[in-house]
């Protein structure tokens, strides 16, 4: 993302300095985890807010972009474990080459370094508003484990999805309101909680659409998640618990209305989310915001 280049640069130098500080004997492997091609969607979200609302890029800033970013991978790095996965961004994955147990270590290892950035920013309120999103992150994925092969509705899918995914994009976007004193807090709490609604909407469409390379296509389906296309499939009278895999796939497949659904469902939220930016006066950085906030729907359908 060119128009925050520089900070995502000086982003990538701080996580590089943290693993290199660290000094054990896996602090290589998890660096080289990090360094995989990555979209850094979150800090860059930070960076980008900031300077729409003008607000300094300062150290602050910098240590809830890094804290963001370490709690993400740290959950990424469990995620592989749960999942027996064995590839992560085109690469082996680290519980691959290390083994679960090392595994759950340097996700901790992420952890822990991401809560010492946050002690970093002085301000009790932060580390209150991460504590609490971790926790919801926690239980959505507890709630899916206790739901695979049961039909949601679409509150319960919207709820999980909001715990699971927008809960890591509110939390350092209504810290940096925090640390920048920035007044409109319930505004840009509603664009993160919107925002990251419609990115895992879009996320579990990908693995539909087998855009999604990292994880094979359908494993949702086969794993028992079902996900909105299939939540909108179930409201034509298909009974989905009594399906095979194997025909809620070829329904799927065979009506496109159920992926046509999904994708206003995205742009639902998606509209809410840019919706809640009013605030903030026209500039590059809101429109780069706003761009890929559409992209949620516009971009690879």
């Amino acid at each position: 993302m060119q128009i925050i280049q520089k900070e995502l640069e000086t982003l990538n130098v701080h996580i590089i300095n943290i693993l290199t500080d660290s000094k054990n004997q896996i602090s290589g492997e998890v660096l080289d985890y990090l360094s995989a091609k990555s979209k850094r969607i979150r800090p860059s979200m930070i960076f980008l807010a900031a300077k729409a609302m003008e607000t300094e890029v300062n150290e602050e800033v910098y240590n809830l972009a890094c804290a963001v970013e370490l709690i993400h991978n740290s959950t990424l790095i469990h995620d592989d474990i749960l999942d027996n996965a064995d590839t992560r961004r085109g690469r082996v994955s680290l519980n691959y080459k290390l083994g679960n147990s090392l595994s759950v270590l340097a996700g901790d290892l992420l952890l822990s370094a991401a809560l010492q950035e946050l002690a970093k920013c002085k301000k009790a309120e932060v580390i209150d508003i991460f504590s609490k999103s971790l926790y919801s992150m926690c239980r959505g994925e507890i709630n899916q484990n206790f739901t695979i092969g049961r039909l949601p509705d679409m509150d319960e899918y919207i709820k999980k999805s909001e715990d699971k995914t927008a809960e890591l994009f509110k939390a350092p976007l209504v810290s940096l309101c925090i640390v920048s004193g920035i007044e409109e807090k319930d505004k840009i709490c509603s664009f993160a909680k919107n925002f990251g609604i419609a990115f895992q909407i879009k996320d579990d469409l990908l693995n539909i659409l087998n855009t999604d390379n990292t994880k094979p296509v359908f494993s949702d389906v086969y794993n028992g998640i079902y996900t909105a296309p299939v939540i909108y499939m179930s409201r034509d009278c298909i009974d989905i618990e009594n399906c095979t895999k194997t025909q809620i796939i070829n329904i799927l497949m065979s009506d496109k209305k159920y992926i046509q659904q999904t994708v206003d469902l995205i742009k639902e939220y998606a509209d809410r989310a840019i919706a809640s930016l009013d605030f903030i006066k026209d500039n590059e950085y809101k429109r780069e915001i706003i761009k890929i906030t559409e992209n949620l729907y516009k971009a690879g359908m």
